[in-house]
C-alpha cells in the first residue's frame, strides 16, 4: 500500500547520504575544526534562560537578521532567515519551479540543488564544469536561456571541488541569464569577493550564506538568503511560518553580537589549509587542487584503498566512489594542525 500512496518521482529518489561516521579525526564534512570559546558560550547559556519557551518564536527571526546585515554588508530588508542554506535552497525551489519546469547547476557542485528540484516535481539540468573544474561562462548563459531554465545555482567557491567563479564573470551571468540566480556563498569567508553589494543592482539577483563554516555554529542550522526587497516578497510567501525557532534565534544573536572571532578562527584555518595543501603537495601519486574554501581536493588512483585505509586509523575524509566524475578524489576538510599531520602521515602510508 505504501508503494501505491508515496508520490510517482520518489521511487528513484537517492536521499543525501549523511551519514556519521565514527572516527578520532572528523574532516568530511567542511565543519569549522574550533568550537566556540567558553565566553561566548556562557553569553549562550544566559541568553536562553531568558526564552519564553511557551511562545512561538519571532516569526522573520528580525533581530538575527538585522545583526547578519550588519554583519555581511547588507540590509536588513533585504535578509530571510532559515534552517540552513537547505531550507532556503528547498524554499526558492518551490517559489520559482512548478511542476515539470527546470533549474540548472554545474557538475561537480552541491548535490542539493538537484534534489529539491526533484523532489517539487521539477527537472534538474546539468552543465558539465571543464576539465580543470573552471566555468564556461558563455556556454552556461546559452544553455540556461536556450533550455528555459527557471534557476541556476552556483556555488562560489564550489563545493566539492574549491574552484572559483570571478565576480565579473558571475554579474555577466546574472545579467545575461534570463532566470532566477543563485550564488551559494556558504564558503566565502575563506576567499572574500561577495557579491552581496550587487543584490539592488539585479532583479534576479539570489545569494545565499550560512552559519555552518566560518561561523563555527552548524549544530544550529542557521542559514540566510540575501536579496532585492521586491523578490524577498515573493520569495516570503513560501517562507513556513515561525520556520526559525527561538533557541536558534537567540544563539545567532549572541554569535553575531561576538564576531571578533569569526576573523581570527577563519585567519587559522587559513593559515591551516596553506600547511596541508604545501604538504600534500609533497606526496608523489597525489594530484592537489588549488583552494579557496576550508578544505582540499586531490585526486589519486587508489582513492577506496586510500578511504578505508584512512577510516581504519580514526581519520573520516570525503569520498565520492558513487560519482562517476570524482570517484577518484578525496576532499579533506582542514582541521587543527595536529589533524591535519595525522593525516598527511597516514596518507603516506597508503599512497600508491
Amino acid at each position: 500500500m505504501i508503494e501505491k500512496l508515496t508520490r510517482k518521482n520518489l521511487k528513484s529518489f537517492k536521499p543525501y547520504d549523511a551519514l556519521e561516521v565514527k572516527c578520532d579525526v572528523k574532516l568530511d564534512a567542511n565543519e569549522n575544526s574550533m568550537n566556540i570559546k567558553e565566553d561566548i558560550l556562557n553569553k549562550i547559556v544566559k541568553k536562553i534562560m531568558t526564552l519564553n519557551f511557551n511562545r512561538y518564536p519571532d516569526p522573520a527571526s528580525r533581530k538575527v537578521c538585522r545583526l547578519y546585515a550588519d554583519y555581511a554588508g547588507a540590509d536588513a530588508k533585504n535578509v530571510m532567515a532559515g534552517n540552513g542554506s537547505d531550507e532556503l535552497i528547498q524554499i526558492i525551489v518551490s517559489t520559482f519551479v512548478d511542476r515539470g519546469e527546470s533549474i540548472m547547476c554545474v557538475n561537480p557542485d552541491f548535490s542539493m540543488y538537484k534534489n529539491y528540484a526533484k523532489l517539487a516535481g521539477g527537472r534538474a539540468k546539468v552543465f558539465e564544469l571543464n576539465e580543470d573544474f573552471s566555468l564556461d561562462v558563455d556556454g552556461i548563459i546559452d544553455s540556461v536561456n536556450k533550455e528555459d531554465v527557471k534557476v541556476l545555482f552556483l556555488s562560489n567557491p564550489n563545493n566539492p571541488v574549491a574552484t572559483v567563479i570571478k565576480r565579473e564573470n558571475i554579474l555577466k551571468i546574472v545579467d545575461k541569464c534570463n532566470s532566477i540566480v543563485v550564488i551559494d556563498e556558504a564558503y566565502i569567508e575563506f576567499y572574500g569577493n561577495s557579491v552581496i553589494d550587487e543584490i539592488n543592482n539585479y532583479e534576479n539577483l539570489i545569494v545565499l550564506r550560512t552559519c555552518s563554516k566560518a561561523v563555527a555554529m552548524a549544530a544550529i542550522r542557521l542559514g540566510f538568503l540575501i536579496t532585492n526587497y521586491r523578490l524577498l516578497q515573493e520569495i516570503k510567501k513560501v517562507k513556513p511560518p515561525f520556520n526559525v525557532n527561538s533557541v536558534t534565534q537567540a544563539i545567532g544573536e549572541v554569535i553575531l553580537e561576538n564576531t571578533g572571532y569569526i576573523r581570527e578562527y577563519t585567519e587559522k584555518i587559513l593559515q591551516e589549509r596553506k600547511f596541508l595543501f604545501d604538504e600534500l603537495k609533497t606526496i608523489d601519486g597525489l594530484e592537489v587542487y588549488g583552494t579557496h574554501s576550508n578544505f582540499v581536493i586531490m585526486r589519486l588512483k587508489n582513492s577506496k584503498q586510500v578511504y578505508e585505509g584512512l577510516l581504519q586509523n580514526g581519520i573520516s575524509v570525503r569520498n565520492y566512489l558513487n560519482d562517476a566524475r570524482l570517484s577518484n578524489f578525496i576532499r579533506i576538510t582542514v582541521g587543527s594542525r595536529k589533524e591535519n599531520e595525522l593525516t598527511i602521515e597516514c596518507l603516506k602510508k597508503f599512497i600508491k
